[in-house]
């Protein structure tokens, strides 16, 4: 259950930081290589649609009971 609900904050968190772009997560050394690599634009919605999936999957998990 812990892991479900760890997996949800977790995919919040990447979302808000994909959204609002603070300089610790989006000007990181990782992140900067892939933005170079793929462009802002495209960064933002892989990251974006990555933290949607996570989140997706919490939730699916959460209510499924399933285990990962």
């Amino acid at each position: 259950m812990l892991q479900y609900k760890l997996l949800i904050l977790i995919g919040l968190f990447s979302l808000f930081c994909s959204i609002t772009k603070p300089s610790f997560y989006w000007d990181s050394r990782k992140t900067l290589r892939f933005r170079k690599l793929v462009g802002d634009n495209v960064a933002f919605i892989i990251y974006l649609l990555t933290s949607l999936f996570v989140i997706g999957i919490g939730i699916y998990s959460l209510i499924t009971g399933q285990k990962l």
